[in-house]
């Protein structure tokens, strides 16, 4: 699971990259003279985009992760030899 967020996160840094390095094939095509290349990539913007994209995603994640926010932590314990996963207990409804 988490190498699977992380690829997310990746891809996201990876997004505008992979948008310039399109945009540098149709260009390159299109081009008369002197085609441009990846020397004459904006590469702080493409960075700065990337982490954007970064923090959006992790803002996301932490907004919309779908966790029940009422009840109560259980942290991990071992119990018999056996590791028990944490998990949030449900708070008990007032009556």
């Amino acid at each position: 699971m988490l190498t699977i967020k992380l690829l997310r996160l990746a891809l996201l840094f990876l997004a505008p990259f992979i948008l310039y390095g399109g945009w540098l094939m149709i260009a390159r095509r299109r081009a008369k003279g002197h085609p441009p290349g990846w020397n004459d990539a904006p590469l702080m913007w493409l960075s700065t985009a990337g982490l954007v994209l970064v923090i959006a995603g992790l803002f996301w994640t932490a907004v919309l992760s779908g966790e029940d926010r009422d009840g109560t932590y259980v942290p991990a314990r071992v119990i018999d030899g056996e590791l028990v996963p944490g998990q949030i207990v449900p708070a008990d409804p007032a009556p």
